[in-house]
């Protein structure tokens, strides 16, 4: 269930949106790495992370949305963050826990079959007033309904937060478009 949260007066450079619908295991990733990322920060006692290349004042709201993300496009709106970072389960033909960048090109494919609103349409909306839009899709293992989140992706996740909080999405690697030319097809779950 999506979270409330606060909004802060300190300008946020970075919103995660974890899309997805815990009740079919695997596809609630990116709620699982929200949460991940909200329990860390909340450790810390601050929304202001550092990370290993010594920035500091990352402020991170992560927010829960479900399988509707485009209800959460004005609080976005109000931030004007810096980055847009969305998290999903997608399709690739990876193993479980795999995570990839998609390109904004090939969001379109990604036809996104337990949310409201195609993700293509989404992203092109919200990049209006983000700087810049990053998709970060998890590779699912099991997607039954009333399963839980799998061990690898569980893990995969847990790698996913911890290169949002540390500023490192730049590592995570961009889905070639092999993947999708060679029968896989992607779709966001």
């Amino acid at each position: 269930m999506p979270q409330h949260w606060e909004c802060s007066e300190a300008r946020v450079k970075e919103v995660v949106l974890g899309i997805g619908n815990t009740l079919r295991g695997d596809d609630g990733i990116g709620v699982h790495v929200v949460e991940s990322v909200n329990k860390r920060l909340e450790g810390s006692g601050t929304r202001a992370e550092q990370n290993k290349s010594g920035r500091s004042d990352r402020r991170i709201v992560a927010i829960d949305c479900g399988t509707t993300p485009e209800n959460y496009t004005s609080i976005i709106r109000e931030h004007g963050p810096d980055r847009l970072v969305l998290v999903d389960a997608a399709e690739m033909g990876l193993p479980p826990g795999s995570y990839r960048i998609i390109p904004p090109e090939r969001t379109g494919i990604m036809s996104v079959s337990t949310h409201s609103l195609p993700l293509s349409l989404f992203l092109s909306y919200v990049g209006e007033f983000c700087r810049e839009v990053v998709l970060v899709a998890v590779q699912p293992g099991r997607m039954n309904l009333g399963g839980k989140l799998s061990r690898a992706v569980r893990m995969g996740g847990e790698q996913v937060a911890s290169l949002i909080i540390e500023g490192r999405l730049d590592e995570i690697g961009l889905l070639e478009t092999q993947a999708f030319e060679t029968g896989s097809t992607a779709r966001g779950s």
